[in-house]
């Protein structure tokens, strides 16, 4: 089985307050890897149940942008690096019940079989140890699992292959970069047909809805 580690140098609190939002989520998304960050609001506003999993918080930013009326009560926040759940979770308790679970996604969650109504997870497939994604295929399992039927799992991942794959110069650089630091990227390997493969194979075909923007595959599926 495939072993994540902690990264606590990269998701420190001062990077995950000052850096993370105007670098990652608003730069790196835009000019690198070409995914509209309204898409992922959209995707989170619409498909959030009442009881939600999020696999790799960052820093709560999606998650603080719900509307007021969102259907959002009781949350479970997953991912290995404890920094990322305290920042995540302090922005967040106001509003929601709030549950931290600091585990590597890849291994079993501390929740029922199909006790929770969405799951998603955002950008975090690619920091995963693996050679390709279905070294990943863990969290999808355990996604399918817990989501009661008719629940919905969505998220996005950056790729370096496969159809509709597009990387410009930004993206190849900082893919290049970022795979060959330690515990940063794990993604050469991974590809567009292999990530909807593993949906289709967790998940009736007919309920996967994937695309593939710029170098990320988005999805939505329903159990």
């Amino acid at each position: 089985m495939t072993v994540n580690e902690k990264n606590e140098g990269m998701y420190s609190r001062a990077g995950l307050t000052r850096v993370y939002t105007p670098f990652v989520i608003r730069f790196s998304h835009r000019f690198a890897w070409r995914v509209s960050n309204e898409v992922l609001h959209r995707n989170h506003r619409e498909h959030i149940g009442q009881t939600h999993v999020t696999v790799g918080p960052g820093n709560g930013y999606f998650l603080s942008k719900l509307p007021a009326d969102t259907r959002l009560r009781t949350l479970h926040l997953l991912d290995i690096n404890r920094t990322c759940l305290d920042v995540a979770a302090e922005q967040l308790r106001s509003r929601f019940d709030v549950h931290t679970h600091e585990q590597d996604a890849l291994k079993p969650w501390p929740l029922a079989d199909a006790s929770v109504d969405s799951v998603d997870s955002h950008m975090v497939l690619h920091t995963f140890r693996g050679d390709g994604i279905q070294a990943k295929a863990g969290l999808v399992a355990e996604a399918a699992r817990v989501l009661k039927p008719g629940g919905r799992f969505f998220g996005c991942t950056i790729l370096s292959k496969g159809e509709g794959v597009r990387k410009n110069w930004l993206a190849r650089r900082l893919l290049a970069l970022y795979n060959g630091q330690k515990n940063t990227f794990s993604n050469a390997g991974d590809s567009a047909d292999d990530l909807r493969a593993v949906l289709e194979k967790h998940f009736e075909p007919g309920n996967v809805d994937f695309r593939v923007d710029g170098c990320v595959g988005i999805w939505v599926v329903t159990r």
